[in-house]
């Protein structure tokens, strides 16, 4: 990747340059707070700055510098902050996608964490009880930078770092983020009741809609919340705690009863979080949750949406912080929170559970939470004499991923009227975060070191592409079947004796290669040349419709990444053009009923694409010594700054 190509494929940032201010001999200091603003766009950012509608990031600009910052490849979140973290490339982290794959099975897994079950269990009656208890691994391997911070007497606060769950063993304060699962093990299961039959009918699993049988008293007496399997009772499934939702259609409010507590919402608004005590074991053993209801609708229909059961920072089912009480601190000090993945719900909107409204109520919620929190630990941070402060914001990513054909009249789901509407909430996004670090100005004096960070930029999501529908019709993957159908997927139907190439997650395409994969038969000699005539065709490949390249870049990774961990990688990383991405089914191994096909659906905006056309963004309080840094450089950055010297393993390099 070199640095021109870099620059000149993103030539909108070259008007930032009256806010840029390079050069060395920062001193070292005592205090820096790292705002990392997932998702947003140096391009976005750069022109409303000029407009004047981003005031404190322009402001943080002249006193350092505002410029594109390399991302990962690929561009994905898991993926950048992994490097973030460590300092160095993918092949240090072992991080390549959201999905990795076990080559003894073909089948996807979660790249940010592993479970690994209980080893053995004995029965007791009807009882299942585990000698020795399953645990979940971390997925990002290598030495974070605040390990090394602790061992120098540096403190470190980190909100909600993705891709850091559980969190990696540490005295500093860590909450885990991005890659937190629901009570259920999941990344967000919600529960919807409606009075609309039709509605209730309808197939969203693993989402849950019940009918909502409402009595004569208007009472919804039924209600269930479920919660995670109970793997210590034989046969019984999920857990399920019931509900009261007493209903006034005169005042639109509902009163909602549940294990002894009540809560009143109106209609339109989400309820305060509520904790849930699923019994697994009866007067033994149980597991805490916490779920918010929000009453969509209650005239013609009633309508309500229940949360995914989150895990409780105040009574943690799982390791979520570090140290053990960091979480109870938090939620008794500044009140319940999310923890799950990424807590703005865009399933519930792409299902049409959600109207674009309701997305935008939740969204909300989920900014106003996290901006709440960070009150709380700036406040603290500003009684610190020394220290770091990374606090974590993923509303722009969401709001984006789910709000851009709003802004995009070329996008074939653009609606003009609702474009018209709603067409300012993407801008208002990022006034919003100016805010944010306005206040921040505001609180810190000028001796405090200030960066505001994003993980990669944005782009248009047009057009999705299956390149598993284009690797069968070239002869590289079979199935055992004559032909596939939309909705197959390879990992039922796989002939993998006969099968050379294959794509799982967003970014990843793999060989099936003898001695690695179950099955593989390439072989070793066979592989570069294999590798090579698969970039040269994926590169060549053609939209029908308008002609365009598809994959500016196909990457392959040996020749990209560092050797650590490498073995985890996949052998090509689809370097997508602006524009194109990965069909969802296509991610699981589905098949599509085409190879390019236009985008209907409100998830319009994305970064899983070539790195070089979404990079991140980068501001700072003091000046850089270079002009487009990469993200491995945050973390030796932060080190440098302390006056702490980056280990060996960091390939970034300091930019002060």
């Amino acid at each position: 990747m070199k640095r021109r190509e870099f620059i000149m494929s993103t030539g909108a940032m070259l008007a930032a340059a009256p806010f840029m201010n390079f050069g060395a001999g920062t001193k070292p200091g005592r205090r820096m707070l790292v705002l990392a603003f997932d998702g947003m766009d140096p391009a976005i950012a750069n022109r409303l700055m000029q407009k004047g509608e981003l005031p404190n990031l322009q402001r943080l600009a002249g006193r350092g510098g505002f410029t594109m910052m390399r991302t990962t490849i690929p561009a994905q979140s898991p993926v950048a902050w992994a490097s973030f973290a460590v300092g160095s490339d993918p092949g240090a982290t072992g991080v390549y996608d959201f999905l990795a794959r076990d080559p003894k099975t073909y089948m996807p897994e979660f790249s940010q964490a592993q479970t690994i079950p209980a080893s053995s269990v004995i029965k007791l009656g009807k009882y299942r009880i585990p000698l020795k208890s399953s645990r979940v691994e971390l997925g990002r391997q290598g030495k974070p930078f605040w390990n090394t911070l602790e061992e120098n007497g540096v403190p470190a606060t980190l909100f909600k770092l993705p891709g850091n769950y559980p969190p990696s063993p540490t005295k500093q304060r860590t909450i885990s983020g991005m890659g937190t699962p629901d009570i259920k093990g999941t990344y967000g299961i919600y529960t919807l009741y409606t009075t609309d039959e039709s509605e209730a009918e309808r197939d969203i699993s693993p989402n849950l809609l019940y009918y909502a049988y409402i009595n004569e008293q208007n009472m919804l007496e039924d209600g269930w919340i479920e919660g995670p399997e109970n793997d210590l009772k034989v046969g019984s499934g999920p857990v399920r705690v019931p509900f009261k939702a007493y209903l006034d259609y005169r005042h639109k409010t509902a009163r909602i009863d549940v294990q002894g507590k009540t809560l009143l919402v109106s209609e339109g608004e989400y309820s305060d979080w509520v904790e849930v005590d699923f019994p697994l074991i009866e007067g033994i053993s149980s597991v805490t949750g916490m779920v918010k209801f929000y009453l969509m609708e209650l005239g013609k229909r009633f309508r309500l949406y229940i949360s995914p059961v989150h895990v409780s920072p105040l009574h943690p089912a799982t390791d979520i912080c570090t140290p053990d009480n960091y979480s109870r601190e938090l939620a008794r000090e500044a009140g319940l929170f999310h923890m799950i993945n990424l807590p703005a719900d865009t399933k519930a909107l792409q299902q049409n559970t959600f109207s674009l409204e309701n997305f935008i109520v939740q969204s909300q919620s989920v900014f106003k939470e996290s901006r709440r929190l960070f009150h709380y630990e700036l406040e603290r941070f500003e009684a610190q004499s020394k220290g770091l402060l990374f606090f974590y914001f993923s509303s722009l990513d969401q709001g984006q991923h789910m709000y851009w054909a709003l802004t995009d009249p070329q996008h074939p789901f653009y609606q003009p009227e609702t474009a018209s509407r709603y067409g300012h909430v993407l801008e208002d996004l990022y006034r919003q975060h100016d805010r944010v670090l306005g206040e921040a100005l505001e609180k810190l004096p000028p001796d405090v070191a200030i960066m505001v960070m994003s993980d990669h930029g944005f782009g248009t999501f047009r057009r999705e592409v299956n390149i598993n529908n284009w690797l069968h019709d070239e002869g590289y993957l079979k199935l055992s079947t004559p032909d596939w159908f939309p909705g197959q997927s390879f990992l039922e139907y796989g002939n993998w004796g006969e099968t050379q190439a294959y794509t799982l997650g967003l970014n990843g395409l793999y060989l099936n290669m003898k001695g690695r994969e179950a099955e593989g038969i390439v072989k070793p000699v066979q592989r570069r040349h294999l590798l090579n005539e698969l970039k040269s065709k994926l590169e060549a490949l053609r939209d029908p419709i308008n002609g365009e390249r598809i994959i500016s870049n196909a990457y392959i990774t040996e020749d990209v990444f560092s050797p650590t961990y490498l073995d985890r990688a996949p052998d090509i990383i689809l370097g997508f053009r602006r524009g194109y991405r990965t069909v969802d089914n296509g991610a699981m191994g589905g098949f599509s009923e085409k190879v390019v096909d236009n985008r209907m659906d409100w998830w319009s905006g994305d970064h899983c694409i070539d790195p070089l056309a979404v990079p991140a963004s980068f501001l700072s309080s003091f000046p850089i010594n270079r002009k487009v840094p990469d993200i491995r450089d945050m973390a030796p950055t932060i080190l440098e700054y302390f006056g702490v010297k980056p280990p060996p393993t960091m390939t970034g390099k300091p930019l002060v």
